[in-house]
């Protein structure tokens, strides 16, 4: 069957909320049972946190590891969709809770080579869904520092997905303004750090930078839960301290729980609460 006429035939997509979030483990394959790379880690965290800065000055949506509802080709148990968790995408929705391939301006797949079975998903599965699903641009990103293949970019012409080819050494996006991917010397190419994302003409961040604002926002948030947990350890002396005096005044017997309440200036069912303590 032609591509054409694939196409002609697609269902519809329901925009149902997202239930199924997983594993909870970034970048999981849950299907094949697989972690992430060092070198797809690298690259990921580069490109997510390029992706999100464009997508926000743009007034867009970019997600990773989310899952997003893909039409399937061959309907499982009478169901013509299906949950995927695309490495990286761009939706023109900003309500991500409900989001659907219909939303897709762009999607990307770094591509992993520990097992075969895993590089023919990323690179020939993923392609040809979100070819079905007519997803505008799909880029398939290989970060092994030993795999000569850098980008793979390709465009939907209305029936199928067309190579894009390079232009002044960059491949520019035709549905996000602004944004290229552009390869790096092989000389400097290290496993995960093999391309550049280019916003307005210019180099937006460089991998070491991204890093250098991973390890800091890593502390910020290790600074704030601890400060958390000494906020939420003093509540709890002061609110076992609080218990204890009630407990004391109760066992007195001299004032109702109504005056003990007002006293403390707690709610009569607090009162009653520690009471039955």
């Amino acid at each position: 069957m032609s591509t054409r006429a694939i196409q002609t035939e697609r269902p519809s997509i329901q925009r149902l909320e997202h239930k199924n979030f997983g594993s909870g483990i970034p970048y999981y394959d849950d299907e094949l049972k697989m972690p992430q790379s060092i070198e797809h880690e690298i690259a990921i965290n580069y490109l997510s946190y390029c992706f999100k800065y464009i997508a926000k000055d743009l007034k867009l949506s970019s997600i990773s590891d989310h899952p997003v509802w893909y039409l399937i080709q061959k309907p499982i148990k009478d169901k013509n969709q299906k949950v995927i968790y695309p490495d990286l995408c761009v939706s023109k929705n900003s309500d991500i809770s409900r989001v659907t391939s219909e939303d897709l301006l762009f999607s990307l797949e770094v591509v992993s080579m520990e097992r075969k079975r895993k590089e023919f998903k990323d690179t020939v599965l993923m392609k040809a869904l979100n070819e079905y699903n007519r997803v505008p641009e799909f880029v398939l990103v290989y970060p092994k520092a030993s795999d000569n293949r850098v980008i793979e970019y390709y465009s939907f012409d209305g029936y199928q997905y067309i190579p894009v080819a390079k232009r002044n050494g960059k491949y520019s996006s035709k549905m996000i303004k602004g944004l290229s991917l552009q390869e790096i010397s092989m000389d400097d190419w290290r496993d995960g750090v093999k391309l550049e994302v280019l916003y307005k003409g210019k180099v937006l961040v460089k991998y070491e930078e991204v890093w250098e604002l991973k390890e800091k926002a890593e502390k910020e948030k290790e600074k704030a839960e601890k400060e958390k947990e000494k906020a939420e350890n003093r509540a709890e002396k002061v609110e076992n301290q609080l218990e204890l005096s009630i407990k004391k005044v109760i066992q007195r017997g001299k004032s109702t729980f109504e005056e003990i309440a007002e006293d403390f200036g707690v709610s009569l069912d607090y009162i009653k609460k520690v009471a039955s303590l």
